[in-house]
């Protein structure tokens, strides 16, 4: 049986139905509860995203159906004096994989950085995901730097002076806690 080609379009600016489609199940597909990944896709940010001028999306389809799509943005960190291209999303329904989907979404993400004047594309893996790590080596694509990531609150409270009221408390605890140790193992 021949194989179906995958047909890969841009994501019109006013028909966002089968992006949106797959956005939910690539959220559900990462555990994200279809409460949640609903309401984020029905109050409007995710298409505000999308009508950003430095944002494209592609979908990808086999027999019409739409099965995978990948999201890019434009110098990412925006200090590059080169023009770069970033895979932000990527996605392959399950049932899809394993058929040249991704390939093709990433010839259309080379299309548009050869046109864009982009040497170089940039992808973001999460770490957790070894198999898609393993499908860009495999691409040749390199480890460049790690992004890491921080609450606002927790990095808040991490850079709190070492002085403040908080510090000074839990210090005191610590400080009696071992003082009653130290006495308590002489005692035995």
């Amino acid at each position: 049986m021949a194989r179906s080609m995958v047909e890969v379009t841009a994501v019109p600016r006013d028909e966002l139905r089968d992006f949106v489609g797959l956005w939910l199940a690539s959220k559900i597909d990462a555990g994200v509860p279809l409460e949640v990944a609903t309401r984020f896709a029905n109050d409007g940010r995710l298409e505000l995203a999308l009508g950003r001028p430095d944002v494209y999306a592609h979908v990808a389809r086999i027999d019409g159906r739409p099965v995978g799509y990948v999201v890019t943005t434009e110098n990412p960190f925006g200090l590059q004096p080169e023009p770069e291209i970033a895979i932000e999303l990527l996605f392959v329904d399950p049932g899809s994989r394993r058929h040249g989907v991704a390939r093709a979404l990433l010839s259309a993400v080379t299309s548009l950085a050869e046109r864009a004047g982009s040497e170089v594309v940039v992808s973001n893996v999460p770490t957790q995901s070894r198999e898609a790590h393993r499908f860009f080596a495999r691409l040749g694509f390199s480890s460049v730097l790690v992004r890491r990531v921080v609450g606002t609150t927790q990095l808040r409270r991490r850079l709190a002076p070492q002085g403040s009221v908080v510090n000074a408390t839990v210090d005191q605890l610590i400080r009696r806690r071992r003082s009653l140790r130290s006495i308590a193992s002489r005692a035995s």
